[in-house]
């Protein structure tokens, strides 16, 4: 049983493109919150290890710090060893998130997450960001590269 409610988070494997997608539909308090992330790890190890996430933060805000020290702490520290290889992490993020996601804070955040094979960035388009976790897969071998047709 979730220890969120299933309005607040979604969550799919994507098979045909080997993304794990986590959707926040509204905010949430922290252990909820801890909670979604507990269940993508969980999906992530019953999706073939799958280390490519999509987590959709438009509809929620981003964390604040007391998250962030458990995430960084406790949560991402295990991940790598868990899935068998870093993590890719495209963040979808909206124009009113962009301040707190560019902020210093959380570029600290990102640099210290690249220490633990955490890799994330953040996007506004979608599909930008499901390229990025393609081209990823391709440079981990886990995907064959594909060829475009032009016509």
């Amino acid at each position: 049983m979730p220890s969120f409610s299933t309005k607040a988070f979604s969550l799919e494997y994507r098979a045909d493109l080997g993304i794990l997608i986590g959707r926040w539909l509204q905010a949430l308090p922290p252990p909820e919150l801890q909670g979604t992330y507990e269940a993508m790890l969980a999906a992530a190890r019953d999706n073939d290890n799958c280390r490519f996430w999509l987590l959709d933060l438009r509809r929620r805000p981003l964390a604040g710090p007391d998250l962030n020290e458990w995430f960084r702490d406790q949560f991402s520290p295990q991940i790598a060893s868990a899935l068998g290889g870093p993590l890719f992490t495209a963040y979808l993020a909206g124009p009113h998130q962009r301040l707190a996601a560019e902020s210093a804070e959380m570029e600290l955040h990102l640099r210290h997450a690249a220490t633990l094979d955490s890799y994330p960035l953040f996007y506004d388009d979608e599909a930008e960001a499901v390229t990025w976790l393609t081209d990823q897969q391709e440079r981990a071998g886990v995907r064959k590269k594909q060829t475009s047709h032009s016509g």
